[in-house]
């Protein structure tokens, strides 16, 4: 069952449970022959890729007991971290884990042999925490009544934000339902372009923009590389202007710097250009996660960043 954008539901009403929003992979956990079998949203087995998960099943999940989570890989200072986690997605480990993975578990399923699919979200719950099914390697956290202040919690600690679920739905698997509310939090700000990538194949076609940060001492310390949110119009018209403002070298200075794969290209322009992006905060390399561009500021320049907009 996936969560639908949107706005925070009023809690006047009662009608609606406040979960935190982790920043981790989905998965369904099976209880099979004492372990358990991880299946991705996509429908890939990848529970030879946490073992340290596979084998904490809690001593109150029966045979077939099937649990709606996700798995978490938190940082140093307590936080869910993706960046962390990706490696462990892509392949399985193949030295000593030095960074064990949680299973988070937030729904059940299944329980034994009972298929609580048609159960109230609230029932699920309450039997899920009712199993004891927390484990080494197994958390199952709280829910909350008051959404806003859990938002505001969330974004103070720089968590990804919360999820509101209707208390007396059902689960539907594989459907987008407006029962389940994702906020996530995501901050504006404005940057300014410093170069753009392209495709090899496609050299003349706007892949990303690469964004900076005017820095104190003048300088323009690199951001990251950001590819949604424009329209094919706004495609064409800004790479129309790139290609205006052209120059040889690069305008970023220290570290992180622009890379670019097999087969893409970087271009390089005068840092001129500004626009804001919104994004879901840093990465351990202090670039932007998951940014997107959200309107480009003519009303800007460079000097209005280093003096600090308060737009």
């Amino acid at each position: 069952m996936l969560a639908t954008p949107g706005a925070l539901p009023a809690p006047a009403d009662g009608a609606w449970a406040y979960e935190v929003k982790w920043d981790g992979m989905r998965v369904l956990a099976t209880v099979s022959h004492g372990r358990f079998r991880l299946v991705s949203r996509g429908g890939t087995d990848v529970t030879s890729r946490f073992p340290e998960v596979a084998a904490a099943v809690p001593e109150g999940l029966a045979e077939g007991s099937v649990v709606d989570g996700e798995l978490v890989l938190f940082d140093a200072a307590g936080r869910p971290s993706f960046e962390l986690l990706a490696p462990r997605i892509q392949r399985a480990p193949q030295r000593l884990i030095t960074a064990p993975v949680t299973f988070v578990a937030f729904d059940l399923l299944r329980s034994g042999g009972d298929d609580l699919l048609e159960r109230p979200y609230d029932e699920r719950r309450l039997r899920l925490i009712a199993l004891g099914t927390v484990g080494e390697r197994v958390l199952a956290p709280d829910s909350f009544d008051d959404g806003a202040a859990l938002a505001r919690t969330m974004l103070a600690q720089g968590w990804e934000g919360v999820v509101a679920k209707r208390r007396a739905s059902p689960y539907r698997p594989g459907v987008r339902s407006a029962d389940w509310i994702k906020v996530p939090h995501r901050v504006t700000h404005p940057v300014v372009v410093g170069g753009w990538k392209s495709r090899d194949d496609a050299p003349n076609r706007l892949m990303s923009l690469l964004v900076g940060a005017p820095t104190d001492d003048g300088m323009l310390r690199y951001e990251g590389a950001v590819g949604s949110g424009m329209s094919e119009a706004e495609l064409r018209t800004v790479t129309t202007v790139l290609r205006d403002i052209a120059r040889a070298q690069s305008p970023f200075h220290g570290y992180p710097a622009p890379e670019a794969v097999h087969g893409q290209t970087l271009h390089w322009v005068e840092p001129v250009l500004v626009v804001d992006v919104e994004h879901l905060g840093r990465t351990a390399n202090s670039l932007l996660r998951q940014p997107t561009v959200a309107r480009f500021r003519p009303d800007l320049a460079y000097a209005d960043l280093v003096a600090g907009p308060g737009a």
